[in-house]
């Protein structure tokens, strides 16, 4: 009994570890090519967006994100950024519990600009 519970409780840490790193936010290939084929606009603002996420521009990043989850696009293309805002959230808030300032002013102005239930 000991022992299956054991069991139980390596395969349940097993599981639960698994999902906590940043790969499910890893854009795929077709994600990254989903906006290829997009209005100039739509396609301006993600090309904006992936820019500033690589230079770690969290706020600008979001704010972009945001912007072209708001706009019609399809849903290839709402997979696509809901995955890459979903990473910039995950380092965003690596960074700002590191210390990174930048990380932790872009932490306080979502605060600040969340809709207030």
């Amino acid at each position: 009994m000991k022992r299956t519970f054991i069991a139980i409780c390596v395969l349940l840490a097993c599981v639960l570890t698994e999902g906590c790193g940043d790969s499910a936010y890893t854009l795929s290939k077709e994600e990254a090519a989903a906006f290829n084929g997009a209005t100039p606009e739509v396609k301006q603002l993600w090309e904006e967006a992936r820019k500033a996420d690589q230079a770690n521009d969290y706020l600008a990043a979001g704010n972009s994100y945001r912007s072209l989850l708001a706009k019609g696009i399809t849903p290839e293309q709402m997979a696509a950024a809901q995955t890459a805002l979903g990473g910039l959230n995950i380092r965003l808030n690596e960074a700002a519990a590191k210390g990174d300032a930048s990380a932790q002013k872009a932490l306080e102005a979502a605060k600040q600009s969340a809709p207030r239930r």
